[in-house]
């Protein structure tokens, strides 16, 4: 186990006894029974591993007496038979080796909790959220077998082949956007994310971007991509898990205003039906990300179709922003300060009840967007579809040879723009 310069409570450390007790005594009852998660049950295939949670449940009611009801009710839900047909169901086949490879991840985890926040001791919530909604990656093949489930995910937290972009890094200048300059960095996403990491760009003014001594330079976010790299058969492969856009759309700046026009350059030249529910912003970033694989030789990519727990999550998640929302803003706050209600307004609304379009953005989106890019690196084909082999589209995309191997002015100028050695600003 890693020593920590930061404090660990050593009931939080990442141990295989603290990880199986704080699992079955906390993360279980609330995975199995709470209003505020998407509930899913657990078949435990070994019968050891029954008595193993028995007993771990068992120790804990000794040293807390209250937990006796949370307790035989797990235990009951576990040893039913007769599962509700209603909920979905992890098949555990490996209890050991289960629990030993959630203790890898949260042993990680730990590890960029504190690179995140900046803070020195570890926080308990980090570990719940930790164990309750790593769950929400899981495709319906993953709840069959989350021993594979949770290596890969060990295996993508740990993977550092953009460690080298952890520190923002600048690619140059865009001369379809008015010589603007464009970054990227190797960012954390969060548990409840769809994968460990993330790749932001962002698209800074030149006017202030030399201009270090500002607080915030002006600039525009495009969407994050979340990522996550492992080996399959010898060969590097990244799962794409999301592309989320993060701006703030409230108010537009002039940068903004000149992306949100100018994005539409990457449609020149593409059939109608290729552009339909593509958003451009996202096909530039993923573009611009695809760049950056074919330069650590990665060729081969994997994107889900179907999250299990995604949309029973959003749907309950609802409650919270409601709740949250009008604990904030009462009658009187609404009044004192106009203006600021009026831009929490705009983004609950945004946020809730939107369920659907968060569904749809995931999947049927995410998958036409994937398409619409074998447009512009036609040497690109996929290789399996969603159902075909599993829940994956399954694509390969040759690394470029040069220019010419790409359509769309726009997108070669990121390819020549990303290919070019670059000078320190």
């Amino acid at each position: 186990m890693k020593s920590y310069k930061w404090t660990v409570a050593e009931s939080l450390l990442p141990t295989f006894e603290n990880v199986s007790r704080e699992f079955i005594t906390e993360t279980l009852y609330k995975i199995l029974f709470s209003k505020e998660l998407p509930n899913f049950r657990f078949a435990f295939m070994e019968e050891e591993a029954i008595a193993f949670v028995e007993e771990v449940l068992n120790d804990y009611i000794q040293k807390y007496d209250f937990y006796q009801k949370e307790s035989q009710k797990i235990l009951q839900t576990l040893k039913q038979k007769n599962e509700n047909a209603k909920l979905p169901v992890m098949i555990v086949n490996n209890y050991r080796k289960f629990f030993e490879l959630l203790r890898q991840f949260y042993e990680k985890d730990i590890e960029l909790f504190f690179l995140r926040s900046g803070m020195s001791g570890f926080q308990v919530y980090e570990k719940n959220n930790c164990f309750e909604q790593i769950w929400l990656r899981a495709t319906p093949d993953d709840f069959h077998c989350p021993e594979e489930f949770l290596r890969k995910q060990v295996e993508m937290i740990n993977d550092s082949t953009f460690e080298k972009y952890d520190k923002e890094t600048c690619l140059g200048s865009m001369s379809f956007l008015d010589n603007h300059i464009l970054c990227v960095k190797n960012g954390m996403a969060r548990t409840w994310d769809e994968n460990s990491r993330q790749i932001e760009i962002t698209i800074y003014d030149k006017k202030y971007y030399d201009n270090k001594e500002l607080f915030d330079r002006p600039h525009y976010t495009l969407p994050v991509i979340r990522y996550g790299i492992f080996e399959k058969n010898g060969n590097k492969v990244c799962s794409i898990g999301s592309i989320q856009d993060k701006t703030d759309s409230y108010e537009k700046n002039n940068l903004s205003k000149k992306v949100e026009r100018a994005k539409y350059k990457v449609n020149v030249g593409v059939p109608e039906e290729d552009t339909y529910k593509v958003e451009p912003k996202m096909l530039l970033s993923l573009s611009i990300f695809i760049n950056m694989l074919h330069k650590e030789g990665i060729n081969e990519i994997e994107v889900p179709s179907l999250y299990v727990l995604d949309y029973d999550y959003h749907i309950r998640r609802n409650l919270q922003i409601l709740s949250t929302f009008e604990k904030e803003w009462t009658d009187e706050k609404r009044e004192e300060y106009p203006e600021v209600y009026k831009r929490a307004k705009y983004h609950f609304e945004r946020a809730y009840k939107k369920e659907d379009l968060i569904s749809e953005i995931k999947t049927e989106r995410l998958l036409l967007t994937f398409r619409r890019l074998l447009h512009h690196y036609p040497n690109g084909h996929i290789f399996s579809y969603p159902g075909d082999a599993d829940s994956f589209m399954h694509l390969r995309i040759p690394s470029v040879e040069s220019e010419e191997d790409i359509n769309g002015k726009i997108f070669k100028e990121m390819y020549k723009l990303q290919e070019e050695p670059k000078e320190e600003r």
